[in-house]
């Protein structure tokens, strides 16, 4: 505004420069609540920017010192080129961290020393193409031209950095760079244009050419307002060993092998003066040197942290193979208790499935199979009647319920002990008479069932008869001297109990049949087999099937088959042992009776 109101004078150029050292401080400022806010590298990038704008605003208040307190025109070359040539370099360097990127680099600190290549290879540029025509063979002209062309390079290598990080970023990190890139290039050009008009003798302080140089440091100084309002800075997750990290050590170490090049420029420049051929060599020469040691010192880092991470790498190896020792071991550990759960396991569900004092299997475990076997029954005599093959000999099941006669008295007369002895002798008997595909259980008491499995029919009552003459046969030797001769009562009924309805009764309706059947051979004297079978108005009127209508043993729908024992004295000859005495002669008595006396 003021390049309008005002013409060519002190208080303009005094207003000019103090307004443009506010700005820049401004814009300083604006910076230092990200580097608070900020943690790790993103700090470190907004320290370095913040270091940027704060070498630019040194440079400003030495050419405000000359104008508006020595009041004397800045020279051209001016001693704080070199300042704002460099200003740039800090800012490169934040670009270089690329704080968007999240990663745990384990060579952070290595990027120092990156950095410092970068400032003294650009440095060792302004001193090797701008500083001879200042200093060693004095030309305006050239060192105006030298200094733009250089300048020029930088800012176009800072905005190809940002066009660069942009493309790379998201959130919030592409809306800040996407501000510097648009402020950088303003003052690109601005920059650049002042440079060129104070070569050209038409540049002064808030002349026109003020007008985007400000308009790009207040452009800078909203980034850092702007940045502060964003949410935290979001960053993508990357490997260790990003590229990003190693475009910085390449840009160090091309700085490194341009030197050779500059050699080859200082010796054979035929246009230049000696001196500032011998000037440029001997600066090559030097910055060889410093160059040399810092990468020198770079690779002395390098080979120590490479030589901690291949000790870590050891470690951690070693710690694998521990790991997976131990891994094996509780493998090989989990192993066996998995196999000795499963044996526990087994040994449980069979210590469930027997009676523990004959041996045999129990109640529980007839109820297990029972649907099984019960439905493999249906399925053959499905199939049998789907191929329409009427003479195939047809196998079903058979429950024989088997009750010692008299067993009361045992256990009065001789005690349980005696009586438990006697039961397991009985099923010792009893399970050489099955076969082994038959199933023989203790279903309570001195009671047991048998489930004959591919069963005929027609058999069980010679089946039934071989049990009797078995369990009759021989004297039960017992403790004590006891000799017992015991008999038994069968009831027994097959499943399917109705050939012409088989589903009219399922299997445990049968067994209550059986046991129904057991009843009625206990009622009727013992020592005899009762099976019951369906009457031919069963056969005819299958629909009248019904538990209820068959728990009268005069029912019209049963066909009662019995197998008389043979009959022999169902307890006597207690031993000869005197110990029994007198108890054992009237037990012996009782028995040997009428026969009653209880189950």
């Amino acid at each position: 505004m003021f390049s309008f109101l005002w013409t060519r004078s002190f208080r303009l150029t005094a207003v000019g420069d103090l307004i443009q050292c506010v700005v820049l401080l401004a814009c300083v400022f604006s910076m230092l609540p990200n580097v608070s806010r900020e943690k790790g590298r993103s700090r470190l990038f907004w320290i370095l920017i913040s270091g940027g704008f704060g070498t630019w605003l040194c440079a400003q208040i030495l050419w405000t010192y000359f104008e508006v307190f020595l009041h004397r025109e800045v020279p051209n070359p001016f001693v704080g080129d070199v300042i704002l040539f460099l200003h740039l370099v800090p800012m490169m360097a934040a670009l270089a961290l690329q704080p968007h990127e999240r990663r745990d680099d384990p060579f952070a600190k290595l990027g120092l020393l990156d950095f410092t290549l970068l400032l003294t290879w650009w440095l060792y540029l302004y001193l090797f193409v701008v500083i001879p025509w200042q200093y060693v063979y004095f030309s305006e002209s050239l060192y105006g031209r030298s200094f733009d062309l250089l300048y020029l390079s930088e800012h176009l290598a800072f905005i190809a950095a940002l066009i660069l990080v942009r493309r790379r970023s998201t959130g919030s990190w592409k809306i800040i760079y996407s501000y510097l890139l648009g402020a950088g290039s303003l003052y690109a050009v601005s920059s650049i244009g002042a440079s060129v008009a104070i070569d050209l003798h038409v540049y002064y302080t808030g002349s026109f050419y003020d007008l985007p140089l400000l308009i790009a440091i207040a452009w800078f100084s909203g980034v850092g307002a702007m940045a502060n309002t964003l949410p935290q800075q979001s960053q993508s997750p990357t490997g260790v060993f990003s590229k990003h990290g190693i475009w910085a050590a390449r840009l160090a170490m091309s700085a490194v092998f341009s030197t050779p090049l500059m050699i080859v420029w200082a010796v054979f420049d035929g246009n230049g003066p000696q001196r500032v051929r011998t000037y440029r060599l001997v600066l090559t020469v030097g910055t060889m040197l410093v160059i040399g040691s810092l990468v020198f010192l770079k690779q002395h880092l390098l080979d120590q942290e490479l030589v901690r991470l291949l000790r870590t790498s050891d470690e951690n190896l070693e710690q694998m193979s521990r790991l997976r020792d131990d891994l094996l071991r509780k493998e090989k550990s989990l192993t066996w208790f998995s196999q000795e759960l499963q044996r526990k396991n087994l040994e449980l569900q069979e210590v469930s499935f027997t009676d523990s004092l004959t041996g045999l299997w129990n109640r529980r475990y007839v109820e297990e199979v029972l649907a099984g076997d019960a439905g493999l029954v249906l399925r053959e005599r499905g199939r049998t009647h789907e191929s329409a093959a009427d003479d195939i000999d047809q196998r079903d099941l058979a429950f024989l319920m088997v009750d010692v006669d008299s067993f009361k008295k045992v256990n009065d007369c001789y005690g349980h002990s005696i009586g438990d002895e006697l039961l397991r002798k009985i099923a010792k008997r009893l399970s050489s008479v099955v076969r082994k595909s038959d199933l023989l259980a203790r279903w309570g008491g001195e009671e047991f069932l048998i489930m004959t499995r591919s069963a005929d029919r027609s058999a069980i009552p010679v089946f039934c008869g071989r049990i009797l003459d078995v369990m009759a046969s021989e004297r039960f030797e017992l403790s004590n001297s006891i000799s017992l001769r015991k008999t038994c009562s069968i009831g027994w009924a097959p499943y399917p109990w109705c050939e012409a309805a088989v589903e009219a009764m399922c299997p445990e309706e049968v067994i209550e049949l059986a046991d129904a059947a057991l009843y009625l051979a206990k009622s009727e004297g013992r020592n005899q087999s009762v099976g019951f079978l369906p009457a031919d108005l069963a056969m005819t009127s299958p629909q009248r099937i019904n538990p209820a209508n068959l728990r009268d043993k005069e029912s019209s729908l049963i066909r009662v088959v019995k197998v008389l024992g043979e009959r022999r004295a169902a307890f006597g000859d207690a031993g000869s042992d005197s110990r029994q005495g007198e108890i054992a002669t009237s037990c012996a008595n009782d028995l040997l009776g009428n026969g009653d006396g209880g189950a």
